[in-house]
C-alpha cells in the first residue's frame, strides 16, 4: 500500500464514519415510529434520563443515546415538561421530544357558568375529567388561599370564578380550583379599583353579588336590584330573596325544584325570609357584571321588586305598589 493510499484510507475512514453516524442518527430519530395515535403520562418530577427510558419502553424513541445527543444539541434551554400527550400516528421520535419540549400537554376545556353553586361546580368538572366531586368539595374548605379577603368565609363558595377554562389532562381538583380562586382575585382586584368606597367587606359585597346573579341576568337591572337589597338591610329589613330560600334547601336536600310559601319558613341561616341581614355567604359564583353591580349599587329609594310580565322586574317604592305588581305577574301567569 503507498503512501498516497494510506492517506487517502485515512481521509476516508472518518469520512465514512461521519456518514454512517448521521445515517444512524438519522434512523433513529426522523422515521415514524407511533403506528397509532398513543397517550404518554410523563410523571412530574421524572429525570430526562426516565423520560428517554419510558420513551423507549413506548416504542417511541429507538436509541436513548440518540435521544439524549439531540437534547444536547437542540434543547436550547429547554426542558421536558411532565404531563398527558397524544401523540399523533406517524410521530417520529424527533417529533415526540419536541412536542414534550415545547410542553405540548393534551388540554381540556371546560366552562363554569354564573351562578353555579360549589356542588354545581364539583360535578362540571368531574363530568370534564378534572378531579372527583369528593375531590373539589374537600378543595372547596381551602379558606386560606382567601383569608386575607374574607376571613369569615366558611368555605370558596362565591370564589370560584365563573369563566372558560383551559386546563392540562390530569391536573388535580385542588390545582384547578386554586386556579378559579386567582381568577376571582384579578376580577375583584380590576372591579374593586374601578368602584366608589366599598358599603361593606369582601365577603358582604360577593355574598349580595350571588343574589343578584340568582336573581337576574339583565345587566341593566343588577345595580337596580343590589341597591334594593341594600335600602333593605340599612332599614333593619328582612331581604326576602327567593333564591336563598332555594340555596338553604339544597344544603340540606330537600330542594324538589319548586319553591313553595312553606319554604319560607324553613330553617337554615341562609334563608332570609326568616333570618335578617345577608345571608352568611355567597349562594353561588357570580359574574364580574354582578360584582360591580355589588361593589357600586344604584342609589334609589326602591325597596321591593317582582317579575314582569313583559319580562325583567317591576320595581316598586311602597309595600302596596309591591302588592299591585304581584297581582299583576300572578294574572299573567293564568
Amino acid at each position: 500500500m503507498t503512501k498516497k493510499t494510506v492517506v487517502a484510507a485515512m481521509v476516508a475512514i472518518p469520512i465514512v464514519a461521519v456518514i454512517a453516524g448521521v445515517g444512524w442518527f438519522r434512523a433513529m430519530l426522523f422515521r415514524p415510529c407511533a403506528e397509532q395515535d398513543v397517550t404518554l403520562i410523563v410523571a412530574q418530577g421524572s429525570s430526562g434520563r426516565a423520560v428517554l427510558d419510558q420513551l423507549h419502553d413506548r416504542g417511541l424513541l429507538p436509541s436513548v443515546t440518540a435521544g439524549r445527543l439531540y437534547l444536547r444539541a437542540a434543547a436550547g434551554g429547554r426542558w421536558l415538561h411532565y404531563g398527558h400527550y397524544r401523540l399523533p400516528t406517524g410521530s417520529r421520535p424527533v417529533d415526540v421530544l419536541e412536542r414534550l419540549l415545547d410542553g405540548r400537554i393534551e388540554q381540556l376545556t371546560v366552562t363554569v357558568i354564573e351562578g353555579s353553586t360549589v356542588a354545581e361546580v364539583a360535578d362540571q368538572m368531574a363530568a370534564a375529567g378534572v378531579g372527583s366531586e369528593a375531590d373539589w368539595l374537600v378543595a372547596a374548605a381551602h379558606t386560606d388561599w382567601i383569608v386575607d379577603l374574607a376571613p369569615e368565609a366558611a368555605s370558596l363558595e362565591g370564589f370560584l370564578f365563573p369563566d372558560t377554562y383551559q386546563f392540562a389532562v390530569g391536573i388535580g381538583a385542588d390545582d384547578a380550583a386554586y386556579h378559579l380562586v386567582q381568577r376571582f382575585r384579578s376580577v375583584w382586584d380590576r372591579a374593586r379599583a374601578a368602584s366608589p368606597e366599598p358599603w361593606g367587606e369582601p365577603l358582604e359585597i360577593v355574598t349580595l353579588a350571588s343574589m343578584v346573579e340568582a336573581e337576574t341576568a339583565i345587566d341593566a337591572e343588577r345595580r337596580r336590584i343590589a341597591g334594593v337589597f341594600v335600602n333593605r338591610l340599612r332599614r333593619g329589613m328582612l331581604l326576602q330573596c327567593d333564591p336563598t330560600v332555594v340555596y338553604a334547601l339544597k344544603r340540606h336536600g330537600e330542594w324538589r325544584g319548586r319553591l313553595l310559601r312553606i319554604h319560607w319558613q324553613f330553617d337554615d341561616p341562609y334563608n332570609t325570609y326568616r333570618y335578617p341581614g345577608l345571608p352568611p355567604g355567597p349562594i353561588n359564583s357570580p359574574g364580574e357584571a354582578a360584582i360591580r353591580a355589588a361593589l357600586d349599587p344604584e342609589v334609589h329609594d326602591y325597596l321591593y321588586f317582582v317579575a314582569s310580565p313583559d319580562g325583567g322586574h317591576t320595581f316598586s317604592e311602597t309595600l302596596a305598589a309591591h302588592n299591585r305588581a304581584v297581582a299583576d305577574w300572578q294574572r299573567s301567569r293564568r
